[in-house]
């Protein structure tokens, strides 16, 4: 994982920026700012930020607006929305949406570093699934529930991943093209002996025998969250 975490802080606000800028700077984060929501989701098509920092309210497109966008080139990317205005119901659809957390105006400084810090310090959570669509709707899950998520829907792509990051658990679909389900949970555990490996599977019979060679948990789809969290919180290290 990187030791520097990238920060993209966006606000029509010049002198914000250059204070939350400087802030995050000297305390060890990579730091880029945009001062509206176009800027921003540009921003986020060329390059990873690991927490994007954002107001509500801007000219153009409003940082809700732009969450949704970023929502869709980025899901793993934790948003922290900023507002002087209290809109329960946009505040609310927002964070069933995905939003991270979202802090009131003027800013706690203390507040928000520990919320970007507690965003980027957990390990995160690895979902391995061909259909995408699935991986979003449980990353999303994971992310409600406080969980960093990154997704991969091939095996190799889920390697890759597990070479780059450290990750606390890996809920990993039974049958994929290419690197199967049991082979991807294998190569997972010999990068990181202490990952808690989940499969995924809707063939109950024909994935007891092979479960039993790898060690790993199972879940039977169709699953609620509630049990994949579970998992993590009593079994994961």
């Amino acid at each position: 994982m990187r030791e520097q975490p990238n920060v993209l802080v966006v606000d029509d606000n010049s002198d914000l920026l250059d204070t939350f800028s400087l802030i995050l700077k000297r305390r060890g984060y990579n730091v880029d700012t945009a001062k509206e929501g176009y800027t921003a989701v540009d921003k986020c098509k060329k390059n990873h930020f690991d927490v994007i920092l954002m107001d509500v309210v801007m000219p153009g497109m409003n940082g809700v607006e732009a969450f949704r966008k970023m929502w869709e080139i980025s899901p793993n990317t934790k948003v922290i929305l900023m507002t002087a205005f209290f809109d329960e119901n946009e505040l609310n659809n927002a964070r069933r949406e995905g939003v991270y957390q979202t802090v009131f105006k003027p800013v706690d400084i203390g507040q928000l570093l520990s919320l970007i810090k507690d965003a980027v310090g957990s390990q995160p959570i690895l979902i391995v699934d061909d259909d995408v669509d699935f991986c979003r709707v449980m990353s999303k899950g994971l992310k409600l529930n406080g969980y960093n998520a990154y997704f991969a829907t091939t095996g190799e792509e889920a390697l890759t991943l597990a070479r780059q990051y450290k990750f606390e658990a890996a809920f990993i679909d039974m049958k994929m093209p290419g690197i199967d389900g049991f082979e991807t949970c294998l190569k997972i555990k010999e990068n990181n002996p202490e990952v808690l490996t989940v499969m995924m599977t809707a063939y109950r019979d024909e994935a007891k025998e092979k479960i039993n060679k790898t060690s790993a948990a199972c879940l039977y789809k169709p699953f609620d969250m509630s049990e994949v969290i579970k998992y993590i919180k009593t079994t994961a290290k």
